[in-house]
């Protein structure tokens, strides 16, 4: 089994492209409302927001090639996101079944969250939905430097060290490429301190991402309910 199961939240955990689009608005106004005007391709509608992050491999790439933020001010506009995320009282709901699963998987493993999004944000959500306590450990934007975002593995080791882990073989459950890539890197900068470690890949594909996005995991669940199999079986 596993030593761990660390997870993504946006797009994996919650349901939360509404809320975002809204919060990347409000972070573009406060930066400089001229990049508004006019608005860029990618805010023009959910569905185009959706698309423009899973085209995307990072926020960095995303801010700087969809949205024209220029590249001296990409860590001004990550400082914005935290304070724009706390502001907007939006309770993104948990993807169907969700509910039902985590407390099946915190029963076999400890459970940690490494995102990009505000923790208290994502602990204030969790508990709004009587999720929080099948985490023991979450990592947010803010406890990494801005230089090692995801797909940088400092989120990963930041979380282990808050599980009192050091090695073992870990699931990383992701909606994106860059949660493929996140966990690869993890698994080598384990590795690479010494540390016996296997990180095991899962796309949650029901987050939307292409097919073809997540080719590279390890896994693919179609639904929540998946999981239980899939992980026993890996």
């Amino acid at each position: 089994m596993f030593t761990a199961i660390l997870w993504d939240y946006d797009g994996t955990l919650a349901n939360t492209p509404v809320k975002n689009l809204a919060v990347t608005r409000a972070v573009l106004a406060r930066l400089d409302p001229a990049l508004l005007d006019p608005l860029p391709e990618a805010l023009t509608s959910l569905a185009a927001y959706q698309a423009a992050n899973y085209r995307w491999r990072n926020w960095r790439e995303l801010y700087r090639h969809a949205l024209h933020v220029p590249v001296d001010r990409l860590d001004e506009a990550g400082a914005l996101w935290g304070p724009c995320q706390l502001a907007d009282r939006t309770l993104p709901s948990l993807f169907d079944g969700l509910t039902e699963v985590l407390p099946r998987l915190a029963a076999l493993a400890p459970m940690g969250i490494c995102s990009q999004n505000d923790r208290e944000n994502i602990l204030s959500a969790l508990a709004a939905h009587g999720a929080a306590a099948h985490f023991a450990a979450v990592v947010g934007h803010a406890d990494v430097d801005f230089a090692h975002q995801k797909p940088d593995p400092a989120a990963f080791l930041a979380c282990l060290d808050h599980l009192g882990l050091r090695e073992g073989r870990f699931a990383y459950i992701g909606d994106h490429a860059g949660d493929i890539a996140f966990g690869r890197n993890a698994q080598a900068a384990l590795r690479a301190l010494g540390r016996t470690a296997e990180v095991v890949c899962v796309a949650a594909a029901w987050g939307g991402a292409p097919a073809a996005d997540l080719a590279d995991a390890d896994a693919v669940a179609a639904h929540p309910a998946d999981l239980p199999a899939i992980l026993q079986d890996l």
